[in-house]
């Protein structure tokens, strides 16, 4: 009896963090320069009083998603070890 290898992708959300600084005269006023940029992702600010700092993913908050989450597009998709797709999760189209 022979032994097959396959891999299987999944589309999940996931929360990331990320640390930075902002120069300013005082707390007050870098928080007031964080609430102008109205949470836009920070890694997409450009501001010279902006420092990025460090990104990390943050562990335990991965949640599996349906197709329905995803426009009816596949979440899991299976493949065979020669990266050709086997099936997926996508509902049958009528």
């Amino acid at each position: 009896m022979g032994k097959y290898q396959f891999y299987q992708d999944r589309k999940v959300t996931s929360w990331e963090r990320d640390y930075f600084t902002v120069e300013a005269e005082s707390y007050k006023d870098a928080e007031a320069i964080v609430r102008s940029w109205k949470c836009e992702d920070v890694s997409n600010i450009i501001d010279s009083r902006l420092c990025n700092d460090e990104w990390c993913a943050l562990p335990y908050t991965s949640e599996s998603m349906l197709p329905d989450e995803n426009s009816g597009r596949p979440t899991i998709e299976v493949f065979n070890s020669k990266g050709k797709a086997i099936i997926n999760n996508a509902p049958e189209k009528s």
